[in-house]
């Protein structure tokens, strides 16, 4: 079996569109420096069998949040929705919902938890599933700055204009890479996990590293921003997919940041979608083969090959920096990291 060293390793060695950041600094000093906003794509209608929450969260990990909401209602967890996986080591808010048939007049004023603040609640028809929100809103800082500052502002102004690559967090492989021991213990060694959501997690963690392999390959080579002929497009701010033909109009949308280059979500079905982009496919299959393990269980799991955009384009992107502290403000769609724009920018200590 593989070794967890191997994993992490390989997380750790991703290679950096901009070269190695010259300047250190101290990522999520407290949680109050990382502070994400959740911005919703729909509203709740102000009727219905579901309590929609508004909620701030300090320190705490989503699940935990709806565990507690789940026990105070009287409901089965699974009856608690929320739409995305905030950081836990971070100022949160974000929605959950509550399906109470039964009880439309509950009185939540007596639900409690620390470190935890119910904004506003809302009836609506539906259960808030997830990806159901629009983006996410970050103002970060970053403090005890050391290095080339002056370095650091160019890179602000490089990444406002061209994006970073849109590796997934190490937030998604979870503590020490676990996620991806238990992915290759669950596909070679046919360990059960009888929890749905844990199980759901690993195959997402297998899934985002191969992702990642494959990204930190086109990064090295210089194509995370460029067009394999062929190649599918992502449009950016949604999940939109579409193969691109060569022309002039997308190669100007490209440099706009309009449309972005992919790279593969692994799943069943992939020999029929790559078929139209064989020197990309060839490539993509060349990384694959260190990780048949990965591959195979993700088809046998049921996954279907999808496609992710290769950038992540911050969004009314500010920035201050003062003494040693950069402070920043921006937004990312659902599904992208700002971890991923920091690691451009600084190296932790």
């Amino acid at each position: 079996m593989t070794d967890v060293n191997f994993y992490l390793d390989k997380l750790n060695s991703q290679s950096y569109a901009f070269g190695l950041p010259l300047v250190t600094g101290r990522v999520k000093a407290r949680p109050a420096d990382f502070r994400v906003i959740e911005v919703m794509d729909v509203e709740p209608s102000g009727e219905g069998e579901h309590f929609w929450l508004d909620i701030s969260k300090i320190g705490l990990s989503s699940e935990r949040v709806a565990k507690s909401l789940a026990r105070h209602s009287g409901v089965a967890y699974r009856d608690v929705g929320y739409s995305g996986m905030k950081d836990v080591n971070a100022d949160t808010r974000q929605w959950f919902s509550v399906w109470m048939p039964k009880q439309l007049g509950f009185d939540w004023s007596e639900f409690e938890m620390n470190e935890v603040t119910v904004h506003s609640i809302h009836k609506h028809n539906r259960k808030l599933k997830r990806g159901t929100h629009k983006a996410n809103e970050f103002r970060l800082k970053v403090v005890d700055l050391t290095g080339d500052i002056e370095s650091l502002e160019e890179r602000l102004s490089i990444i406002a204009g061209c994006g970073v690559p849109n590796y997934f967090g190490e937030q998604r492989f979870g503590y020490g890479a676990n996620n991806l021991t238990k992915a290759q213990g669950l596909f070679d060694q046919g360990r059960k996990i009888k929890d749905r959501q844990l199980r759901s997690v690993v195959l997402s963690s297998a899934r985002s590293f191969l992702f990642n392999e494959v990204l930190s390959l086109r990064v090295k080579n210089g194509t995370w921003n460029a067009f394999y002929d062929g190649e599918p497009a992502s449009l950016n701010g949604t999940n939109s997919v579409f193969q691109t033909d060569g022309e002039l109009d997308n190669e100007q949308r490209l440099k706009s940041l309009d449309i972005h280059p992919t790279a593969p979500m692994w799943g069943r079905g992939h020999e029929k979608q790559t078929e139209h982009y064989s020197e990309l496919a060839e490539m993509e299959s060349e990384v694959m083969k260190e990780y048949e393990v990965f591959t195979q269980g993700l088809e046998k799991h049921g996954l279907d090959y999808q496609r992710r955009a290769t950038r992540s384009v911050p969004n009314a992107l500010q920035y201050r920096i003062e003494g040693d502290a950069l402070e920043l403000c921006f937004s990312l769609q659902k599904g992208q990291f700002a971890t991923s724009v920091l690691r451009e920018l600084v190296r932790q200590g």
